[in-house]
């Protein structure tokens, strides 16, 4: 079957303790400025990342009880930074950063930058960057305070230009204390030259839940559809009275450009582009970075794009090859693709029915790839009716019993959103409960599911999933309605 591919769900941190924060603060030295002034072009300055090689480089100091690990819940790579204690403390937490001496001019622009997650809204966090000369006296300082929403990770970025020549520039995060312990996540921690960065911004779904900077809502989910031939579904939208929420496209290693435009009108319609993509190389070449370039070049290209895209590579894999090599290619991708573009959800698509149903090595245990996955998508078909090896299919399968219900407990297990990235019903199955579309998306929902794209399409189908009737059409309208988008340009 083509598959679409889907999922997303709110991440959670590592703990659901509500984060309390003592007075923290992070410091990271880095980017001497020196003089004579040189045209120098803009650096890419030192990104210290998160805690792939452990908390070797950091260190925390203050009040006693503060302490250092690591988190699998991490923005980009495996691991990020957690500084957490048990009661109220104040605590400082410097990294380790060095960078080559380069010569820098009064007029240098700097841009700090820190990727933070808390378990709990209403937790200020405030960031600093300062100049300071050679020997240590201050300068000047920049500051900017954000309250970032819960389970969430927001960046908060400082740009400032130097005074003197010579100086360095420092970047620290502060958080103001509250009443419980210490309970946040650090990643991604930066300081560049060069013109700061576009800001790529959480926001508000027409729903009013909010969705993060990857367009993970925080409560309900995307309601969309498959169209055609990666067809212009305004006429569809038109019958179904609503615009959809979440929109699934093909297209091969070749259709990058294609894609791009495609997902400019989505974003432009208030759809959340949902891409699935054949790749360039095989499994293999792909996990030992034959096909870097063209990941890369996809990243910055759906980076550039003003808001949130979803983005899967060969979706389906389960019997197309070894998956063992599929694994590893995943692992490759998934931080080249998290780290480029900080507006892209990592999605991985798989047939739903093999991970709890099929051959063992298609278990979630041995397939899921080992690295940061934003959103988990699987392709879950009703197929009432479906003639199979000469035998007409009569079971009218109960979707929460057999996938949901296991699916809710296996992500919050392995902290991923997910959701049905493609899935349909017969008409034969619709002439025998001609509510279940609705009723199977609100289930979805109920189990912490994000995200939903109807196959409605004849390509590469099997049964017939189209809503060509206008009573499952009205099925589909029923479960659009009332369902999460994102909010008009």
């Amino acid at each position: 079957m083509a598959s679409p591919t889907a999922e997303a769900r709110a991440i959670r941190t590592s703990s659901t303790r509500a984060p309390a924060l003592a007075a923290a603060a992070l410091l990271l030295t880095t980017i001497p400025v020196h003089s004579p002034a040189t045209a120098a072009a803009p650096d890419p300055g030192v990104r210290n990342g998160g805690a792939e090689r452990g908390t070797t480089a950091w260190s925390v100091s203050g009040e006693p009880g503060a302490r250092l690990s690591t988190s699998t819940t991490s923005r980009s790579g495996s691991r990020a930074v957690r500084v957490h204690s048990e009661r109220p403390v104040r605590a400082r937490v410097d990294v380790r950063a060095s960078t080559a001496a380069r010569d820098r001019a009064r007029g240098t622009t700097g841009t700090a930058e820190v990727w933070i997650r808390t378990a709990a809204t209403g937790q200020e966090v405030t960031v600093v960057a300062r100049e300071v000369t050679a020997s240590g006296r201050w300068v000047q300082s920049r500051r900017r305070s954000t309250t970032p929403t819960a389970d969430t990770w927001t960046a908060v970025r400082v740009p400032l230009t130097t005074r003197r020549p010579g100086s360095t520039l420092r970047v620290r995060l502060v958080l103001p204390a509250n009443d419980s312990g210490l309970d946040v996540l650090v990643d991604d921690v930066s300081l560049t030259t060069g013109p700061p960065r576009a800001s790529v911004a959480a926001g508000l779904l027409t729903t009013g839940c909010r969705h993060s900077a990857r367009g993970i809502p925080s409560c309900g989910a995307y309601f969309g559809a498959a169209y055609g031939a990666n067809t212009d579904p305004a006429p569809f939208e038109q019958q179904a009275g609503r615009r959809l929420g979440v929109r699934r496209t093909f297209f091969d290693a070749r259709g990058v450009a294609s894609a791009v435009r495609h997902a400019t009108a989505d974003l432009a319609r208030g759809r959340l582009p949902w891409i699935s993509f054949k790749l360039p190389h095989s499994w293999e070449k792909m996990a030992a970075g034959a096909g870097d370039a063209w990941v890369t070049d996809l990243a910055r290209r759906l980076a550039a794009l003003d808001g949130p895209v979803w983005v899967a590579f060969h979706h389906e894999p389960e019997g197309d090859g070894d998956i063992d090599a599929w694994r590893r290619m995943q692992e490759h991708l998934a931080p080249i693709v998290r780290g480029s573009a900080p507006n892209v959800a990592y999605t991985v698509v798989l047939t739903g029915w093999n991970q709890f149903y099929g051959d063992a090595a298609y278990r979630l245990d041995n397939l899921w790839p080992r690295t940061k996955v934003d959103v988990a998508g699987f392709d879950l078909y009703n197929e009432y009716g479906v003639v199979k090896d000469g035998r007409r299919i009569t079971e009218f399968p109960d979707f929460d019993d057999r996938y949901f219900r296991r699916l809710q407990t296996w992500a919050a297990e392995e902290d991923v959103a997910w959701g049905m990235a493609e899935w349909a019903y017969t008409d034969e199955g619709h002439a025998e409960d001609p509510d279940w579309i609705e009723r199977t998306f609100d289930q979805m929902v109920a189990r912490g599911g994000v995200a939903a794209a109807y196959f409605n399409t004849e390509v590469n189908a099997y049964g017939s999933w189209r809503l060509g009737s206008g009573s499952k059409r009205q099925d589909f309208a029923n479960g659009l309605r009332g369902s999460a988008a994102l909010p008009l340009p």
